[in-house]
């Protein structure tokens, strides 16, 4: 007996079923108590007796029936609560009932749910919404310490779902409540069974999909199957998940099932690896090979052992009665039986997805010879698109176009008994004679279709079923239906199937609804990057259900449950890699080269250039280091610039012009690439243009120095500044003007074949004005001479004003004043010359207009608009046409006369002389007074074209709606005050008003057109009724005919004269634009020469000075650079013919091939030319005096070939590292080359211009292979595209055949022409599964950071079927970010291969060592995401990680070696010159003391 209650009420907890109660206290009010003991004795049970009916004066409520699904009770909880009796004398019986949840409902909560602390749970019991009766809420609270996890879990499922719902696979809570009386305690009893009702679907309902049941599901999950539960956050997956989770056949039991199989119309051998494979895609198609068995070629129903029978989503576990169940939380599935689900594991069909290069082709073609269609009905059932079909024994193969050749030839090669034919798609189908024979019927007569996925992508619409709609009438024609989807294929293959893993594009839709038996997917990277994505699409072209319909459990599967995952794809995919099997296959070994080689004088020129250009763009120096404190390699736009410098510089390593900001920083946006010698032009030009821009702004600032010398009253030393400026400005015009006389015979020499052989075309003015490029370029330089010289003139000329005026320095009318004044006098008129020359180009440009337009306006060749003539005839049905027709033609001629008027005022303000024209003196407002009569012209222009659309839409009946909105924007501008000359605009625009024609859209009299329009209407009524007989409609015919036809006339002739008219108006705004740009210009020459600008206050010309001053030594030292490089420059040039002279310094008598070119043009060595300048500042050759930024440093690397020596092999024991360089020459990743074969392929001469090092390198060696592997074919692999056209043309030059892969039948081109020695690849071509096993050499041409990309490139030749040794040649160019690439790749390659060798023998022999290599290969291609190893936004190249970018752009600079700093060879030479330095220094330092 428990004991009595205290005066708190203290209530009793008990979780479990034992029978001890623990008091609690609780506060329930009395009235609550007892509708709830009400409530449930009102709820109907079966125990019920009919006396207790008949007391509660209430009829008995029919017991709900349950659910009819059965349900599996997973757990069971009971909760036991005591609280005191609601009154002493109430009476109580027990009342025990079940399945309450539909009643009643029970609700945990928390009293305080920001304070989750123990001992303040309750739990509230209350009717359900939509029970009948009064409200109540019972509250009961709970002890925290008995309270069970499994007790919270089921009550919340009480709380979600407190009853039966009647669904398939939902879970729900049976509630079972008693409560009862015992002295003064109150008991409440309550049982939960947590229930989940059975499947009689594979789907289930709707409510058991939804995200209640989710939820429920996931806490049941968690709290009674913990082993079962999916992790609550989304787990880390990569490619590799999926190649881990392949099956691999097993070998020894595999073996010895297959070690003889033998297929007899298979003409290959089979490697064992293959015979598992074959095996295994038996087994995936429910039959398998036996030995011995001579029936059906050896193929029996296949029975899978029990183990494969399991059911891989499903796991078995006890109920809550100790019952075995099968549970699934991935499908949220709980079953006493899973053979409903049985279906799911019977798929036909899988994923074929062995390493490149493994033949996969091949075990598709012995899988066709193995099994075929067993006898079966004509006409077969499919449920997917239900329908019966024509039942066929054929394999329909769905390939990339570029492999259709490929899948034909190795059919007809191994399977020649085959019946093989290709379907090119319904539309192509029609046009063949024999289409007949092609239908649905004709395919399912063949063993083999073919067809690619461009057919499929442009046939879904035959595909589809027909859209239903009513017709009112029978169709004409049968809608073309696809013969695809005719037949019930025996097997569909779809090689590369990663080709479809966008779901949603139409070849993947067609292969998805092609109707078949067996479904396969063939490709040897299925997942490219996002196994969610990637892989969803094989699923659903395979139709795996539940995966294919359902997206939530996939997405569930590839996030939260690697387990299933796993069972999955072990189930459905297979894959061998090469290093698994690498014992087991006959491919011939394959050599791994690295060849460096230097750069060209010009390339490194040009490279170094280029390299210190960008370092700044990343915020940093050439050698890497930070130029602020807050740089942040984590900056997206600091990381976007390396990536962009990073590109550039690897196209740059390859040829100058590779992509379009290389070519436009050339000069070059379009146009075939250019040989090293074009691009030294291109340098050239714009280091000479760089000089020059250098020397024009150095003089500039000269000139401002003077003037702010000649502020300070330092007249004298202003006139010796700008003597100076004039001296160089004047060498400078004359430097120019002979260039520009050279250009100018050029171009006449160049144009006077084409001006004898073109046609007169009428307009030789026209082509008079057309400058050829260069010497428009040679014109803007002397104008900016010019521009120099006219300063220096004007400048001097009024400091010999001043000089003049100062009477202290010149007494008036003494001599010295006559000398000053004929100076001055001298000098103005000097400058006016040269402005006159300057403005001599746009001066004539305006003239020549004018003149033009003057003769025009002389001879009276302007468009002469006619007038419309009076109507002599009218008609009585035509007098209201004759007479808008009337009133029209008043209106036109009324605004013809004012057209004329403005027209002619235009003609006279436009031949308006311009200054300069009668000698007359400039004040420097000439622009600002020109644009008044410009704003007036411009006016004018405006009202013109106005009146002129007027008048077009008066004759033709179309508004011209551009002018339209012009005119709109004009006046609203002109109303605001602002616009040119407002207040003549706006009086132009109501004159307009008036004499406007009165033309109306949609009114036909209102035009000319209409008016025709109407007239030709009204003739064709009145030949009617002529021909009636009718003599009044006959004479009115032969009136409205007149008028028609005089009417047209004037159409005609006004049309022509509006469009004369409006091409006047373009003649004048040319001409008006000429002497706007004439008149800028002279403006710009007078501000050039106008008063020093800024403050002349003496300490602010005292700080304008000294900053003047500076900007004068950095231009200087910029201008030194850059004649220096300019000097290099020509040098190399002069030099181009005796490149493989040996250089020698003058000083030390000793080779260099690092050193310095003086701005005089003479070399030394770095280190002779440094002690050298630090004792003498001079040449030591023409003793001309240096500055530091007249040397330039030139590197004279030798040319040639050389073996690339392998990187320190990071991530290896030290142990392991020392038996890897022991066998190095075989183990590492690229070996040795011999040194003699190097020297034979430098010395192949080359018959015809230079293009890049790599170019002629690469030439070279394929003509060095015609010597040394004559008949050997090749593939040359970049990464970019525009680099292998660049090949192309070095290749036609030197007569090398090749083709490419972009180009129409290139690949069966390079396999059967034997001209063909190269075949061109790039990085972006979809060339996974090209066999191209004819090539047995392979040429990288620059080093990838993604050893993925290369390894696909390497696989088309190193692969099942190569008869030959296959070499891999990668090119490096020595000094440049390629080292960094390749070292830092190698290192990760070499890391795989550490891990690899870890715990194993030191006694590794070469070939475990080369093992290893393969598996670190596999591992490269199976952890790449392949979609992301090309760079986007603008990045040509490969995508480089953000923790790469420093190293690849700066890592080879640390270790360069230490020859820049080399001494003299000479010892004597080095003792002699290091001590003229130091006495050199000690006079210095004496000097200063």
């Amino acid at each position: 007996m428990p004991r009595r209650a205290k005066k708190n009420r203290q209530s009793r907890i008990q979780s479990g079923k034992g029978p001890e109660e623990t008091a609690f206290s609780a506060e329930s009010e009395v009235e609550n108590i007892a509708a709830f003991v009400e409530r449930l004795r009102s709820i109907p049970s079966p125990g019920d007796d009919a006396a207790e009916v008949e007391s509660s004066g209430r009829p008995a409520k029919r017991a709900k029936a349950t659910g009819s699904y059965d349900a599996i009770c997973v757990a069971r909880e009971h909760l036991t609560l005591a609280t005191p009796k609601a009154s002493e004398s109430q009476e109580c019986p027990v009342v025990v009932r079940r399945d309450v949840g539909e009643v009643l409902a029970l609700q945990l909560c928390n009293t305080d749910p920001n304070v989750p602390a123990r001992g303040i749970w309750q739990l509230h019991i209350f009717p359900r919404a939509k029970s009948r009766g009064a409200g109540f809420r019972v509250c009961f609270p709970l002890s925290e310490e008995n309270f069970s996890r499994g007790l919270q879990t089921a009550l919340k499922v009480a709380e979600v779902q407190g009853f039966d719902p009647g669904d398939e696979g939902c879970l729900w809570a049976s509630v079972c409540v008693s409560v009862r009386q015992d002295d003064n305690l109150f008991h409440l009893d309550v049982s939960i069974d947590i229930k989940w009702n059975e499947r009689v679907t594979i789907w289930g309902s709707e409510r058991a999909r939804s995200t209640s049941q989710q939820t429920l599901r996931k806490e049941v999950f968690r709290t009674w199957y913990p082993d079962l539960h999916l992790p609550d956050s989304t787990l880390s997956w990569s490619p590799q998940d999926f190649y881990e989770a392949a099956c691999i056949p097993d070998k020894e039991t595999t073996d010895a099932e297959v070690s003889s199989m033998q297929i007899p119309q298979l003409h290959a051998k089979l490697y064992p690896f293959q015979r598992r494979a074959v095996q295994w895609l038996l087994g995936r198609e429910g039959v398998h090979w036996v030995q011995g068995s001579q029936e059906n070629g050896g193929i029996r129903p296949y029975v899978p052992p029990t183990s494969e029978k399991s059911l891989v989503f499903f796991t078995t576990a006890k109920d809550a009665d100790g019952n075995m169940v099968y549970l699934s939380p991935l499908l949220g599935v709980a079953a006493r039986d899973t053979a409903l689900f049985q279906c799911l594991q019977e798929f036909r069909g899988g994923i074929l997805a062995e390493e490149m290069g493994l033949g996969k082709t091949l075990e598709v073609i012995a899988l066709v010879l193995l099994h075929q269609r067993p006898k079966s009905p004509a006409m077969v059932f499919d449920p997917f698109l239900g329908r019966d079909l024509v039942a066929t024994s054929a394999t329909l193969i769905i390939a990339p176009s570029s492999l259709l050749d490929q899948w034909l030839s190795e059919l007809g090669t191994h399977a020649p008994s085959l019946k093989v034919m290709y379907y090119p798609g319904i539309r192509k189908l029609a046009k063949l004679k024999d289409g007949a024979e092609l239908s649905a019927e004709g395919l399912a007569q063949h063993d083999v279709v073919i067809t690619t996925y461009e057919v499929l992508r442009t046939e879904i619409w035959a595909a589809s079923d027909e859209p239903g709609r009513s017709m009112r009438n029978e169709k004409q024609y049968e809608r073309l239906k696809s013969p695809l989807v005719q037949l019930s294929w025996w097997r569909v293959c779809i090689d590369e199937a990663q080709m479809v893993e966008n779901w949603t594009n139409n070849a993947a839709k067609l292969a998805r609804r092609i109707p078949r038996v067996n479904a396969w997917g063939v490709t040897g990277t299925p997942v490219k990057d996002d196994i969610q994505k990637d892989l969803r699409g094989l699923l659903l072209f395979l139709r795996y259900e539940p995966f294919a319909s359902d997206t939530k459990i996939w997405n569930l599967l590839t996030t939260l449950d690697k387990t299933s995952f796993r069972k999955l794809f072990n189930l459905l995919s297979m894959r061998h890699s090469k290093s698994l099997v690498r014992n087991e296959i006959a491919i011939p070994p394959q050599k791994r080269y690295v060849i460096t080689m230097p750069f060209t004088a010009v390339e490194e020129q040009h490279y170094q250039s280029l390299f210190e250009e960008l370092a700044p763009t990343c915020g940093l120096d050439p050698r890497g280091n930070p130029l602020e404190a807050y740089w942040d390699p984590e900056d997206p736009g600091v990381q976007s610039a390396m990536r962009l410098a990073l590109d550039r510089l690897r196209q740059t390593v390859l040829h100058p012009e590779v992509g379009n900001r290389n070519r436009r920083a050339l000069g070059q946006k379009t146009g075939p690439m250019r040989t090293v010698a074009e691009v030294l032009e291109a340098m050239l030009e714009q280091t000479d243009g760089a000089m020059r821009s250098d020397q024009r702004s150095l003089l500039t600032a000269r000139l401002t120095r003077g003037q702010i010398l000649a502020c300070q009253k330092r007249v004298n030393d202003a006139l010796s500044v700008w003597q100076e400026v004039l001296s160089k400005s004047t060498g400078m015009v004359s430097e120019c003007r002979a260039q520009l006389d050279i250009e100018i015979q050029e171009a006449r020499k160049g144009n006077s074949s084409e001006t004898q052989s073109a046609p007169d075309d009428g307009e030789p003015e026209d082509r008079e004005d057309v400058v050829p490029p260069r010497v428009g370029e040679a014109r803007r330089r002397l104008r900016s001479a010019l521009e120099i010289q006219h300063r220096a003139v004007f400048f001097c000329a009024n400091a010999y004003f001043s000089i003049k005026s100062n009477e202290e320095t010149s007494v008036p009318g003494s001599e010295e004043f006559q000398r000053w004044e004929r100076l001055e006098v001298e000098g103005y008129d000097h400058a006016k010359a040269i402005r006159k020359e300057i403005l001599q180009e746009s001066h004539g440009k305006a003239k020549k207009l004018m003149e033009r337009l003057a003769k025009a306006a002389a001879q009276q060749t302007f468009a002469v608009i006619p007038e419309f003539k009076s109507i002599k005839q009218k008609g009585l049905e035509s007098r209201k046409i004759s007479d808008a027709l009337e009133q029209l033609g008043g209106a036109l001629d009324d605004q013809a006369n004012q057209l004329d008027d403005w027209r002619e005022h235009v003609i006279q303000l436009l031949l308006k002389p311009l200054v300069d024209e009668e000698n007359d003196e400039t004040t420097g407002e000439e622009y600002e007074e020109s644009t008044k009569l410009q704003d007036e012209i411009l006016v004018y222009l405006q009202v013109l074209r106005t009146a002129l659309a007027d008048r077009h839409a008066a004759i033709t009946g179309q508004k011209n709606f551009l002018v339209e909105h012009e005119t709109k924007a004009a006046i609203r501008m002109a109303t605001e005050g602002d616009g040119p000359f407002p207040e003549r605009l706006l009086e132009l625009m109501r004159i307009r008003d008036v004499i406007k024609p009165p033309f109306v859209e949609g009114d036909p009299l209102s035009s000319l057109r209409g008016l025709v329009s109407e007239l030709r209407g009204l003739t064709v009524k009145l030949r009617h009724d002529a021909a009636t007989g009718s003599s009044r409609a006959a004479n009115e015919l032969t009136v409205v005919s007149n008028l028609l036809k005089s009417t047209l006339s004037h159409q005609g002739e006004q049309a022509k004269a509006v469009t004369v008219m409006e091409k006047e108006v373009e003649r004048f705004m040319d001409t008006l634009n000429t002497r706007i740009e004439f008149y800028r210009q002279l403006q710009e020459v007078s501000d050039m020469v106008g008063e020093y600008e800024y403050s002349t206050e003496d300490a602010a010309l005292e700080t304008a000075l000294q900053a003047a001053q500076r900007q004068e030594e950095n231009l200087q030292t910029r201008l030194a650079t850059a004649e220096s490089k300019y000097r290099y420059l020509l040098h190399l040039k002069e030099a181009e013919a005796n490149s493989e002279e040996q250089r020698m310094c003058v000083i030390c008598q000793s080779p260099f091939s690092i050193g310095v070119l003086t701005v005089c043009g003479h070399q030394f060595c770095k280190e002779c030319i440094t002690l050298w300048f630090r004792a003498h500042r001079n040449c030591p050759v023409c003793k001309r005096h240096l500055h530091q930024s007249n040397l330039h440093d030139i590197t004279l690397k030798p040319q040639e070939l050389r073996v690339h020596t392998e990187p320190n092999t990071g991530g290896i024991d030290s142990s392991e590292k020392s038996h890897m360089m022991a066998a190095r020459k075989v183990s590492t990743i690229y070996t040795e080359f011999n040194t003699d074969k190097l020297a034979e392929i430098k010395n192949i001469d080359l018959d015809g211009p230079s293009f890049t090092t790599k170019v002629d390198t690469l030439t070279r060696h394929l003509l060095w292979l015609r010597e040394s592997d004559p008949g050997a074919k090749s593939i040359v692999f970049s990464q970019y595209k525009e680099f292998l056209e660049v090949l192309a043309l070095a290749f036609r030059r030197y007569r090398i055949g090749f083709t490419s892969f972009d180009k129409a039948h290139g690949i069966t081109n390079f396999k059967e022409d034997p001209g063909t020695e190269v075949f061109l690849l790039h990085a972006r071509a979809h060339a996974s599964g090209l066999n191209l096993v004819n090539a047995s050499h392979v040429f990288l041409c620059e080093p990838l950071l993604n050893t993925a990309l290369e390894l696909q490139a390497i696989a088309r030749v190193d692969r099942i079927g190569q008869q030959h040794e296959t070499t891999v040649w990668l090119y490096i160019v020595d000094g440049t970010v390629e080292e960094s690439i390749y070292d830092l790749s190698v290192q990760r390659r070499m890391e795989h291969m550490g891990r690899n060798l870890k715990g194993k023998s030191k006694e590794s022999t070469p070939e475990l060592l080369d093992a290893n290599l393969e598996v670190a290969n596999s591992l490269e291609m199976q952890q790449a995401h392949l979609s992301k190893l090309m760079g986007k936004d603008g990045i040509s190249g490969e995508a480089v990680d953000k923790d790469d970018l420093w190293t690849c752009l700066f890592g080879h600079l640390g270790s360069k070696s230490g020859s820049e700093n080399q001494p003299p060879a000479n010892p004597a030479t080095r003792r002699f010159l290091a001590a003229e330095a130091a006495e050199r220094r000690r006079v210095e330092g004496e000097d200063g003391v």
